[in-house]
């Protein structure tokens, strides 16, 4: 690693230690390079076990996520949801905060397989517990860690799925989910129908903002849990499907 990288690395640190969380955008702008360099340094720094990132950017490690609003929602979820999972299960978990959240929580739980396309996801779950079963599919990996494309829809083709866990960035007039690319739909589709049940988690900061391409009907969904009681954009959209919603209390 070279000596500019360094600083710079040194540089988000010392603001992460000072502010509690930092900002892809502000990092940016003050360091004078590129977002998704910033993004790259957030990787290479969680993998360092230096920081974990969140929506939009990162927080300490040692952060209590209760008590950090941008991860209070994604907490809530993943307690809600590590209840519908029977355990010895094989669970295939999305990309996205509340997904990270629930790697965490499920990675302790014996007999549980995780299967994932998300680098984040895996690295959640193996840094709660070392002896934590998390295959990582193959695939092309985007800015966000996430694996995608044939490979890693040949590869879960081949595989038995009790429980798909996914977020979302929104949802269509028609009530399909929303994703930020054709290649994570696709992944997700693949799951969503290998899968016994599927459930998808809705946090607020992220959902409802709209997205690229179209997955799955939330209606061949077993399960949607909301965080919070406000309206996040598409809410009544999913109801019209009917699925089954549950919103989840985020504790302050």
């Amino acid at each position: 690693m070279s000596g500019s990288v360094d600083v710079r690395r040194r540089a988000i640190l010392d603001r992460l230690e000072a502010h509690g969380r930092v900002e892809v955008g502000a990092l940016s702008a003050v360091l004078g390079v590129t977002e998704e360099t910033i993004r790259r340094d957030l990787r290479a720094l969680e993998l360092d076990g230096l920081l974990r990132r969140a929506h939009g950017g990162a927080v300490r490690s040692d952060l209590d996520t209760d008590r950090h609003p941008d991860l209070r929602a994604a907490a809530a979820l993943a307690d809600r949801a590590l209840t519908l999972i029977d355990a010895g299960s094989a669970v295939f978990l999305g990309g996205g905060s509340a997904c990270e959240a629930l790697a965490a929580r499920l990675a302790p739980t014996p007999g549980t397989v995780l299967v994932t396309g998300s680098v984040p996801v895996a690295l959640a779950a193996a840094l709660a517990d070392e002896r934590a079963v998390v295959h990582l599919i193959g695939g092309t990996a985007d800015d966000h860690g996430l694996l995608t494309g044939a490979w890693a829809r040949e590869q879960l083709s081949g595989l038995r799925l009790d429980v798909a866990v996914v977020e979302a960035l929104g949802v269509t007039a028609d009530g399909r989910l929303l994703h930020a690319s054709p290649e994570e739909a696709a992944v997700v589709a693949t799951a969503v129908d290998l899968a016994g049940s599927a459930i998808l988690l809705v946090d607020p900061e992220t959902f409802g903002a709209g997205g690229l391409a179209a997955s799955v009907p939330a209606g061949s969904l077993a399960t949607v849990l909301l965080a919070g009681d406000a309206d996040p954009g598409g809410l009544e959209v999913l109801l019209a499907t009917g699925v089954r919603v549950e919103t989840i209390g985020v504790g302050a």
